[in-house]
């Protein structure tokens, strides 16, 4: 990676950093100039994530989403933009101390790995790779996302802090990140399928990461449905999304990390 994209990607996590410090004050000192500049350095820090982002992308000549460096990288973007969607449409402040949070600590367990870009393999130069991949992470970060709401649900339901959203709201926006994500998600296997089908002659792959890649889209699939089910509503719902978070995580990381996987990028 180059020297100015290097330094637009510490830019960011300096940032980041930064951002989650002032939302840190804000609910210990409770003042709205905290959340504002905390909200600033977000956008900031998203900025100049973007550009490295594009900046690599240029330099590849393709979206570069091919190692763990790459991944926890437009992982943490993605997160990022969605924060912001929540946070410009919803207004949700201080409830971005615990995203940002989980935004930094993925950025910053991709800092110290290898960000080389290497060239592509010929079964993934095709826009059905960029765009697999692309809604893959989109629907992970609305996942992060609704897990963060799942734990801020169960907060507010213990403390009751006027710093959070009502307990209503969360549980909307909750849904609405399951549901979007659920939509991106779906997407991913849709474009992935069909490029499996053009690489490898089968539009689904019985090895490990393409089983439980299906079991998280099953998992989303039944919590969209939970939502119309009483007693699924509220605790029940914020639990789900933590353990479909899990799922991810595990399903990202954990296989490739602790298991043998014939996936493209493991």
């Amino acid at each position: 990676m180059t020297e100015f994209a290097q330094l637009l990607l510490w830019g960011a996590f300096v940032c980041y950093l930064l951002s989650v410090n002032l939302y840190l004050l804000h609910t210990l000192v409770r003042r709205p100039l905290f959340w504002r500049g905390a909200f600033a350095l977000v956008v900031l820090g998203f900025l100049l994530h973007s550009l490295c982002l594009g900046l690599r992308w240029y330099l590849a000549g393709y979206l570069p989403v091919t190692n763990l460096f790459s991944t926890l990288f437009f992982f943490s973007w993605a997160l990022a933009a969605t924060y912001l969607y929540f946070e410009l449409r919803y207004r949700i402040h201080a409830a971005g101390l615990f995203v940002m949070l989980l935004n930094l600590l993925l950025l910053g367990a991709a800092l110290p790995r290898d960000s080389a870009l290497k060239p592509l393999i010929p079964a993934l130069d095709t826009p059905l790779f960029t765009l697999h991949i692309a809604f893959s992470f989109l629907g992970y970060a609305f996942f992060a996302m609704a897990f963060s709401l799942g734990v801020l649900y169960l907060f507010q339901r213990r403390l009751t802090t006027p710093l959070l959203p009502d307990l209503t709201l969360l549980h909307r926006l909750n849904e609405e990140a399951i549901f979007l994500g659920f939509a991106l998600f779906s997407l991913c296997m849709i474009f992935g399928g069909i490029w499996a089908q053009i690489a490898w002659g089968y539009y689904f792959s019985w090895n490990i990461k393409g089983l439980w890649s299906f079991l998280i889209w099953l998992f989303y699939a039944g919590m969209c449905h939970a939502k119309f089910i009483r007693r699924w509503q509220g605790t029940g719902y914020a639990c789900l999304s933590i353990l479909g978070f899990a799922l991810v995580l595990f399903t990202y990381l954990g296989i490739g990390l602790l298991l043998s996987s014939n996936h493209p990028l493991d």
